[in-house]
């Protein structure tokens, strides 16, 4: 099971475009209760993690507000890899643990966690965060 502020990798998901994902990718909880979105039933939202490719790739992605840098000092883990990455605080992914391949990799400081939540409120009032429901929807597969 996962908690808030755990960081798991996700098997297989739904991306934006409603296309199936086969690759795994990092996420970081921020709700792992029960509740409904347009009628649909979930019990985990997430957001999206990435990763710089270069210096430049991180220049340009931080200029932008909803993406929060994380670092490996960030993260509590046996198995840090030294590398930054950042959130995607924008995009909320709504998920049904029973239906996600899933593992927990690691969990984010509380302060990280404590930024994330603070910057995914401001989004809302602003009105720019982006819901991906598509892993909650009924597959026809």
């Amino acid at each position: 099971m996962c908690k808030i502020g755990d960081i798991i990798v996700v098997r297989k998901y739904i991306g934006d475009d409603g296309k199936i994902i086969n690759k795994q990718h990092s996420f970081i909880v921020i709700d792992d209760n029960s509740n409904q979105i347009s009628g649909l039933k979930y019990d985990m939202v997430a957001n999206v993690m990435s990763s710089f490719r270069d210096d430049k790739h991180k220049k340009k992605k931080l200029k932008y507000k909803e993406n929060l840098e994380i670092t490996s000092d960030d993260i509590v883990s046996e198995n840090k890899n030294n590398k930054s990455g950042y959130i995607k605080a924008d995009q909320l992914f709504y998920f049904e643990k029973s239906r996600l391949d899933y593992y927990v990799f690691a969990h984010v400081e509380s302060e990280l966690l404590d930024e994330l939540l603070k910057l995914i409120i401001e989004l809302e009032v602003e009105n720019r965060l982006k819901n991906n429901l598509k892993n909650i929807e009924k597959q026809t597969n």
